[in-house]
């Protein structure tokens, strides 16, 4: 009976040692290898999800690595072989080729709410002159304006938001091959960003984030997270591993 085996990603064929050291193995076709691990018996998919980025995040530490999105199963590995590696093999080159030598660095971004909201309301009289006006209401009184200064703060964030994920791209973009701005998740978030760098120069962003962060100030609170797999980089991943 075939095992069932999870794919990770795709690397070229010097991985080897690296996907060894990760505690998963390599399925070759035409010059590539599939990152595999065998189905476990856990089966909750936070476990399996981490297993899937810890695997990956440690081939990455030293290859090339194309992620796979998470849930890929397969029937054994002549399956991964002949139904995922060989109709794929061109693209496959093409993007291990891309992405050769590069990894993701991902920056985020969190408000100190209580200095994010004194930042608000310093920069627009509106929202002070509002704030002041529903102070001395009711609840049942003030709730449309109450409703109103939610929706102006709201803006406020988004207009600061902007400004400083601007200023941080504007000081990091030039170190990077190419970057990608994820959505924001929640109000608290000042920037979700992703960064294609060359491995080479990961301590000269990683400079360049703590340098970010002085001009930020202590309103924002940064974090450089990787180097990591580029899951944000990898073209047509939807489709790719359907």
């Amino acid at each position: 009976m075939m095992s069932e085996v999870h794919v990770h990603g795709v690397a070229t064929e010097d991985a080897r040692a690296a996907i060894e050291g990760a505690g998963a193995r390599a399925v070759a076709h035409g010059g590539l290898v599939a990152i595999v691990t065998d189905a476990a018996a856990e089966t909750r998919a936070a476990a399996l999800m981490r297993r899937h980025w810890d695997v990956l995040e440690a081939v990455a530490a030293t290859a090339t690595v194309v992620p796979v999105q998470f849930g890929t199963a397969m029937a054994g590995d002549e399956t991964v072989a002949t139904e995922f590696l060989a109709p794929r093999r061109e693209q496959l080159v093409a993007q291990l080729a891309a992405l050769d030598g590069k990894v993701q660095l991902s920056v985020k971004g969190a408000y100190d709410e209580p200095r994010l909201l004194r930042a608000v309301v310093e920069g627009s009289p509106a929202v002070a002159r509002l704030r002041e006006r529903v102070r001395g209401l009711s609840e049942a009184a003030g709730r449309n304006e109450r409703i109103r200064l939610g929706e102006l703060v709201a803006s406020e964030v988004d207009r600061l938001r902007e400004h400083d994920a601007g200023r941080l791209h504007a000081q990091l973009d030039p170190l990077a091959v190419a970057a990608s701005r994820e959505p924001a998740g929640g109000l608290q978030t000042a920037v979700n960003s992703a960064f294609l760098v060359e491995r080479a120069r990961t301590a000269e962003f990683a400079e360049a984030v703590d340098a970010a962060a002085e001009e930020l100030g202590d309103r924002v609170e940064l974090r450089l997270l990787g180097p990591l797999p580029p899951y944000s980089f990898v073209a047509d991943e939807e489709h790719a591993w359907a």
